[in-house]
């Protein structure tokens, strides 16, 4: 068995692998998985915030029990934390919890999750740590940010990258006692799935750790640590595992272990998206040629078997479907032709397709823009809920499903039986008997779904998996056009043991035009595969298997292997699926696009610019985005809707990545959905950059800019907007030769005063168009007065 670990986050599974392909999304939500400590605030009685920043023992919240499992109490865990994180004693804390009953799957070993307030006025922010409860050591620690945004300093000290690793591994000693100096190996830069910094914010560097056991790296022990510029230590998350490692000998030596993996080392071509985690129309792919999913398999050092990274058992060949073809007995979907359906139209054919329990009425009913798989459409968002059910029933079922508005399309299904603290997992007869539907019935089935739920399934569909789960089986299928896979769009059905329909997630993007004309790459499969094998090695390691949740309330228990792993470096974490041999120049590209760390591009239009480096400024920390050739056409007048999008990427560079943009309604009577600058007016709409949404208001994003349209903006942005209100008389501008001819004198006035928009020999020239070279100019000036006004970036929200 095997499966694409960048698909199957649908199962709630996460592998060291898959915590580093995620980190940049991980990062942002602050916490990591694979860690088995939440970092969701815990809910407890406020208490009483200790004299002189101490965090002493109240109101009975901490104390020096040491319970059943652990070696350490509350107080000995929340005074670890303190002394990595010393500015937490400026919170109070509010709970103690013991074994992490927050967090699913549980993990192998007890923790404590002590939480944390911060109190002002009226408004009070949540968030908790992890220490392990056996050794003490710290396993998760993230400081909010509205306790960092209180340590802005006057100091101009700015860290590079290079520079903040000191601090990052000084804090790693600290964090992990009797660490060794040989005992861990620090992830290349190139590996690590940072998030673009941006422009505006406080600047944060991430790094990645591996840690060892008897000289071998292992999968299972992991850590990341968050540095700002000023040398801060701001997070720290630390994946580990309680399970009993075997011995670092093993039985088979590296040599035949290689001699094995190229001889069942296969790739296939594929079509890639130059950005997979952009939602947005238009997105383009490539051809890349990627290893088959069972040839980068860790190969078990003691017998040479192909490791099931759920189980830690061995493959076997059976459990492979791939390229397997689809033969149904149903008719193909047929696409809805007429009138966009209503709510009731969407649940009778979901109704059609899955079984809805007997008491579950529908209760919600939403139009809304799609997500991945569909963008781009309306789509009803449906709930049910069964009224006359108990109160611990209706708490452990969740039904929900997405239906095309248009179409008739199924997106999803989604009948989820989840475990809650305090309760016991019910299970049906059948489930205690064991399974009732074979699995040739249940595949029939699986197949007959898919043909009648997805356009062209038979054609564009292969069987590539199936998972065998102690209540269930799950069926995924990968699509292919032009006899090419698609990468990423792929349908999951999931069939429980009594032939019920559990989960169905179609997860298609890729539209035929946006795929590339020419099918026949430059590269052969020939050369392609000869270049991975010389490119890859294998290094003896620890795999890490199991630790799952499986969304049915049971959890996969976690082990690690003794195992040669497929690399490109000397750190299986950097494995062989997250980088892709381009088909046609032969380069090897990050399977992640944009979430890649700093923009590395090469302009070619701006050397020897007057605003060279500001313009360099702007593509470094993606605002500017250079088209196929490297320009940025310096010297283009920019519009209204070009400024909002620089604007809008200056806070956040990764929105194309982690917000797509989707919204039920027009911001302006200009900016709808479909609107190529909604998700950057939204963006700045949230950060109060503009003012409210309102429909009936035009904002003119295709409109040329002008330096004082550009300077009332820059008012809006410092919010001094009443302050400009006083300054309204030429003699408010008394060195500008054209004062007379500015109508937002205070705008302006308080634009040069600050620096942002400066006269240009005695004059303002507020009707001059505005450049690209002169908006890189002014966001630059712009993100210089962070710390030195009283508004600008101050308790701003950047996501």
């Amino acid at each position: 068995m095997s499966f694409d670990w960048n698909f199957n986050g649908r199962f709630k599974m996460f592998t060291a692998k898959a915590a580093t392909a995620a980190m940049a999304t991980l990062l942002l939500a602050s916490q990591t998985p694979g860690f088995a400590g939440s970092a969701s605030a815990a809910t407890a009685e406020r208490v009483t915030e200790a004299a002189a920043g101490e965090a002493e023992q109240q109101l009975g919240v901490i104390d020096n029990e040491v319970p059943e499992g652990a070696k350490i109490s509350s107080k000995q865990a929340s005074e670890n934390i303190l002394k990595l994180f010393p500015l937490l004693k400026k919170a109070t804390i509010s709970s103690a919890r013991f074994d992490s009953p927050n967090s699913f799957p549980p993990p192998d070993y007890k923790a404590w999750d002590i939480g944390f307030e911060l109190r002002e006025g009226n408004r009070s922010t949540g968030f908790s740590a992890s220490v392990h409860a056996v050794t003490g050591e710290v396993l998760s620690v993230h400081l909010p940010s509205e306790l960092l945004e209180k340590q802005v300093s006057n100091s101009e000290t700015k860290l590079t990258k290079t520079e903040a690793r000191k601090q990052a591994d000084e804090f790693l000693y600290k964090a992990i006692p009797n660490l060794k100096e040989s005992g861990f190996d620090a992830v290349d830069d190139q590996y690590v799935n940072n998030a673009q910094q941006s422009l505006f914010g406080r600047t944060e560097y991430t790094y990645s750790y591996q840690m060892k056991h008897e000289g071998l790296v292992s999968e299972a022990e992991t850590a990341y640590i968050s540095v700002d510029q000023s040398g801060l230590v701001t997070g720290y998350s630390r994946t580990t595992i309680g399970a009993e490692y075997p011995t670092s000998k093993a039985a088979i030596s590296a040599q035949q272990a290689q001699q094995k993996f190229e001889e069942q080392f296969d790739i296939q071509l594929a079509y890639i998206s130059e950005d997979r985690y952009s939602s947005r129309k238009g997105q383009k792919y490539y051809l890349g040629y990627t290893p088959k999913n069972s040839s980068v398999t860790p190969l078990d050092a003691n017998t040479l078997d192909r490791i099931n990274s759920m189980t830690g058992e061995a493959i076997v060949q059976e459990d492979s479907q791939e390229d397997k073809p689809l033969k149904g007995s149903v008719a193909a979907f047929t696409p809805n032709t007429g009138s966009k359906l209503n709510a009731q139209q969407a649940e009778k054919l979901v109704k059609k397709s899955f079984t809805i329990p007997e008491g579950y009425q529908l209760d919600y009913s939403q139009l809304t823009k799609g997500s991945f798989a569909s963008p781009n459409n309306q789509v009803w968002s449906l709930s049910w809920s069964n009224r006359n059910a108990s109160v611990s029933y209706m708490f452990m079922r969740d039904i929900s499903a997405q239906v095309d508005a248009a179409t008739g399309q199924i997106y999803s299904v989604n009948i989820y039986q989840r475990m809650m603290p305090g309760m016991e997992q019910e299970k049906s007869e059948t489930e205690v008997k064991g399974k009732t539907v074979t699995k040739a019935q249940a595949e029939k089935l699986a197949v007959n779904t898919i043909i009648s739920l997805v356009p062209d399934a038979s054609k564009q569909f292969r069987l590539s998996t199936v998972l065998e789960l102690d209540d269930a089986r799950t069926f995924i299928f990968q699509r292919y056009l032009n006899g090419i896979v698609v990468k990423d769009d792929t349908v999951q059905v999931q069939i429980s043991n009594d032939g019920t329909i559990n989960e169905f997630y179609s997860m298609v993007a890729a539209s035929p035009e946006q795929l590339p004309t020419d099918i026949k790459p430059a590269i052969s499969y020939e050369k392609a595969r000869a270049t991975y094998l010389e490119e890859f090695k294998l290094v003896l390691a620890y795999s890490r298997y199991g630790g799952f949740g499986m969304g049915n309330g049971e959890a996969v228990p976690a082990g690690v292997k003794l195992a040669y792993m497929p690399t490109r470096t000397d750190s299986p974490l950097t494995g062989m699926t997250y980088e892709v041999l381009d088909a046609n120049t032969g380069e090897w590209k990050s399977m992640y696009g944009s979430m890649t760390g700093a923009v590395q591009v090469t302009t070619s239009d701006i050397t020897g610019h007057a605003a060279e480096s500001p313009l360099q400024n702007m593509v470094q920390h993606g605002v500017l985005l250079a088209d196929e050739k490297g320009r940025v056409f310096p010297d283009r007048v920019i519009t209204k809707g070009d400024w909002f999008t620089y604007l809008a990427r200056a806070v956040n560079p990764n929105m194309d990545v982690y917000y797509s943009g989707d919204g039920d309604g027009n911001l302006y009577a200009d900016i709808t959905p479909e609107s190529p600058y909604y998700q950057a007016v939204r963006t700045l709409i949230d950060q109060r950059w503009l003012a409210g949404a309102d429909s009936e208001t035009e904002l003119n994003p295709e409109e040329e800019m002008t330096r004082e349209e550009l300077a009332v903006l820059l008012v809006r942005i410092l919010r001094y907007e009443k302050l400009a209100g006083f300054y309204t008389l030429p003699s408010d501008l008394p060195n500008l030769v054209d004062a007379s001819a500015v109508n937002n004198k205070g705008a302006v006035s308080l634009s040069i005063k600050l620096g942002l928009l400066p006269s240009i020999e005695g004059r303002f020239m507020p009707a001059r168009k505005v450049t690209v070279a002169e908006a890189a100019q002014v966001l630059e000036r712009l993100a210089k007065l962070q710390g030195k006004t009283d508004t600008f970036m101050s308790g701003n929200r950047l996501y």
